[in-house]
């Protein structure tokens, strides 16, 4: 018997956040019904995806914005509002601070337990840099959610002390794979139209927002004459990265791919000899941490090159899982020290064996319990 369903809230358009599904995996296996809500970016899109739980996919004609967020804000809640009166409800959970407070407003009116994971630090964020009077509002905005909250859930510790000085207890559920039988098969590297003579750096993200490294990794090529660069992913930078491959000359083994499917995405990583993770650390949320791509690389057996930041870079060093490139403003420099970092670990790769030990206390379930002990009751 279910022991309730579970609203799960996200601003995107549900089909490549791994995280969530993770989620409402383990929420399942909980005993659980997860119904997962986000929205359409295109009006035409389909209204659910194909899950084993029910989800929903709100449409609004703005996509980004204030007038998207106000407009996303009451669309959540009519749609938690609609499932209330369907009946079984047992609790919310966020994801990030722009689905808060509609979760927050209906446990409160419905007596639902609520959960709330924040994904990145938020009012941190790429997007509010430069811009005081937004994120202000973000971080008010924040306090009149965060006053009715106990607990909170996030990616890693540093972003998690930042939100203990808010008053909450935190806990850290870091972006880490599902322990699997076996490794993915590699996808031919025909079918992706790599080079199978030569090496081959990936970098991977489900969306390369402007200083997460995409074009940086493209401009070290002109130092890689032997290597071949692939970009799996969506965003400014990926949309960007073949003219700037053309400008320098490289565009002959710069490889883009669009988003793919988690089992496809696990397949490519696999065919890769490196992995990128480099961004730069211009704000506190990229400055602090630990993407999810690392672990992917982690439990595909790639080494991986990464941004020498207080978080990920001590994680890879830690751990010995290849290189970290140091940053520097001077953009020649820090390009060429991408590149020695890559012929450094090319060179002298971690042991596949190390690398297989250390995924081995890297997973999904090793932190589930507490992911379930983020519900609780809103004040």
């Amino acid at each position: 018997m279910s022991r309730g369903r579970i609203l799960v809230l996200v601003s995107n358009d549900l089909t490549y956040d791994q995280r969530v599904r993770k989620t409402c995996a383990t929420l399942m296996a909980a005993g659980y019904e997860p119904v997962l809500i986000g929205r359409r970016m295109n009006q035409d899109a389909p209204e659910t995806i194909d899950r084993p739980y029910p989800t929903e996919r709100l449409w609004l004609p703005a996509l980004d914005g204030p007038r998207f967020y106000w407009a996303f804000q009451q669309a959540l809640f009519e749609a938690l509002s609609r499932w209330q009166a369907q009946g079984g409800v047992a609790a919310v959970w966020a994801n990030d601070l722009d689905t808060l407070w509609p979760a927050v407003r209906a446990a409160r009116r419905w007596g639902w337990q609520i959960a709330y994971d924040s994904h990145e630090w938020f009012t941190e964020a790429e997007g509010l840099k430069g811009k005081p009077l937004r994120k202000a509002a973000w971080r008010l905005w924040e306090w009149r959610c965060f006053r009715h909250l106990d607990r909170m859930i996030t990616v890693n510790e540093a972003i998690a002390e930042a939100y203990r000085k808010q008053g909450l207890m935190v806990e850290v559920v870091p972006n880490v794979p599902e322990r699997v039988a076996e490794a993915a098969d590699p996808m031919p590297r025909e079918e992706l139209g790599w080079p199978t003579d030569k090496k081959v750096m990936l970098m991977q993200g489900a969306f390369m927002d402007r200083d997460r490294g995409a074009l940086d990794a493209v401009r070290a090529l002109v130092h890689l004459p032997e290597v071949h660069l692939a970009l799996i992913g969506a965003g400014p930078e990926h949309a960007a990265a073949m003219g700037v491959a053309e400008h320098w000359g490289v565009a002959d083994r710069l490889h883009v791919h669009h988003r793919k499917p988690f089992d496809v995405l696990r397949r490519c990583t696999a065919a890769a000899d490196i992995g990128l993770s480099l961004d730069r650390p211009t704000v506190d949320n990229f400055r602090f941490s630990l993407p999810n791509k690392l672990f992917d690389y982690l439990h595909a057996g790639l080494p991986v090159v990464c941004s020498d930041l207080p978080v990920a870079g001590r994680f890879v060093k830690e751990e010995g899982l290849g290189q970290v490139a140091v940053f520097s403003e001077d953009e020649t420099a820090l390009v060429q020290n991408v590149a020695s970092a890559v012929l450094e670990t090319l060179s002298s790769p971690p042991k596949e064996d190390h690398l297989s030990k250390v995924a081995a206390r890297h997973h999904w379930g090793a932190h589930e319990t507490k992911l379930l002990g983020a519900l609780h009751w809103v004040r």
